[in-house]
């Protein structure tokens, strides 16, 4: 059975694309079938895998245009591009950022578009891997709608904290509206962290202390790295960019307890 999996947070620059692309590559690199969807109007995902946003005739913006309007007259394959280490993706470019006004004047059913495609879809995955925007719009409730589970990159600074609440906040507004009753919180992840300082252990603990009894953390975290930041310029993943140093093994990792943690639910 096929996982929608949304990475979310409002606050950018937190690591999503990084962690939604080496997620789904190393799910991939475990035999599974993965489709990376990117919704985010900026199209990191999309340039993260090699691929010019702005050339692009067919995105998810015409995608979703098409489920707006109700016309499902296109195939399964349409729009989804193959990378070579595996991966499929949907792409995004930044036509997405003005679809938010014409979901707005749907009158039934505008938070459902996203879900409404991917059951369309998903007997074809394993997983399907929604990279979210930095924001809580009408587009970024689509994503949460359509999801099984929400993983949270999150850094191990105390201002992300603080704004981990309002993201909460709407994962709750989702469930308690009956959007989506069964969301789960898969985890949070920690990202870009220097585990050498105090602060990353006093994140830690606050975090703990406020969320762990209502909110996993995952026990994998993802270090920083110069060789990170470098990978999606070459249009690769960081298994295949720095396949040895030490964010490949943290993603690895972090994919292993992800899927452990699936077998037992």
């Amino acid at each position: 059975m096929c996982k929608i999996i949304a990475i979310a947070n409002q606050k950018g620059g937190v690591g999503k694309t990084t962690t939604a692309i080496n997620l789904g590559i190393g799910l991939v690199n475990r035999g599974n079938r993965v489709l990376l969807v990117d919704l985010d109007p900026q199209g990191n995902a999309t340039q993260g895998l090699g691929f010019d946003a702005d050339s692009l005739e067919v995105t998810i913006t015409t995608i979703l245009r098409k489920m707006i309007s109700r016309d499902y007259t296109f195939t399964k394959e349409f729009g989804i591009l193959s990378h070579e280490e595996g991966i499929d993706l949907l792409p995004a470019n930044i036509e997405l950022s003005v679809l938010e006004t014409e979901l707005i004047s749907v009158f039934f059913g505008r938070e459902k578009m996203l879900k409404n495609y991917l059951d369309m879809i998903r007997e074809e995955y394993d997983y399907i891997i929604v990279d979210c925007m930095p924001s809580l719009n009408l587009i970024a409730i689509n994503a949460l709608v359509a999801a099984d589970e929400v993983i949270i990159p999150l850094h191990a600074q105390y201002y992300s904290v603080r704004g981990l609440e309002q993201l909460l906040q709407t994962i709750g507004s989702v469930r308690s509206n009956g959007l989506n009753e069964s969301l789960r919180i898969s985890g949070i992840l920690y990202t870009c962290v220097n585990d050498r300082t105090t602060s990353f252990r006093d994140v830690q603990k606050i975090l703990k202390d406020a969320y762990g009894k209502d909110v996993s953390i995952y026990k994998n975290y993802i270090p920083r790295s110069v060789k990170a930041e470098e990978a999606p310029s070459y249009g690769r993943s960081i298994y295949e960019y720095d396949s040895c140093g030490k964010v490949s093994y943290a993603y690895s990792k972090f994919t292993e307890e992800f899927l452990l943690n699936e077998e037992g639910r």
